[in-house]
């Protein structure tokens, strides 16, 4: 089966990235059945069986592959026929993509809504003004003094990812 209009290169990150190398073989077998069981899997890579169905889930979890189960009349098991969906690959980036986004937007907010203050001789974290008041700006591990941390490239940094990052989803976003 081939796939048209999808991203092969990022499609077999995503997979390297949830489920290593083996995943990718796993995968590779997938894209090019319309289905096919984890045993068949098994064979075609020269995996154990145990490792296919374990990537098989990990790729389940993510939602690039998905299973239809039927009971086999002569046996009474379960069998299990896979296929994967390389086009969920971006989805799955955009979800991270997403996640990263709101971070950087609540950093930015820290950043732009708080005066921060820091130890002059430690590389420690900055404070906002409240607790930095609270403490007599003095730092509470070494007793110097805390400056005020002029934050306008950071926030300007900030900014900066939050829009290329809103500009990327809008453009690979399919929903």
């Amino acid at each position: 089966m081939v796939h048209a209009n999808i991203n092969h290169d990022l499609f077999r990150l995503v997979v390297e990235e949830i489920a290593g190398k083996e995943g990718v073989d796993i995968a590779t077998v997938l894209v090019n059945a319309e289905e096919t069981t984890d045993e068949e899997i098994a064979t075609k890579t020269d995996l154990k069986l145990n490792i296919v169905r374990r990537i098989l889930y990990k790729l389940h979890d993510n939602h690039l592959a998905s299973y239809r189960r039927i009971r086999d009349t002569n046996t009474g098991w379960f069998l299990y026929y896979w296929k994967i969906d390389p086009k969920k690959a971006q989805a799955l980036v955009n979800r991270k993509k997403r996640l990263v986004l709101n971070l950087l937007e609540q950093r930015l907010e820290h950043e732009s809504n708080n005066d921060l203050y820091a130890c002059v001789s430690r590389d420690s974290s900055p404070v906002p003004f409240e607790e930095a008041m609270n403490l007599s700006f003095r730092c509470p591990n070494c007793n110097e003094q805390l400056e005020y941390v002029d934050n306008t490239k950071a926030i300007s940094f900030l900014r900066k990812r939050v829009e290329e990052l809103k500009a990327d989803l809008s453009a690979t976003s399919t929903s």
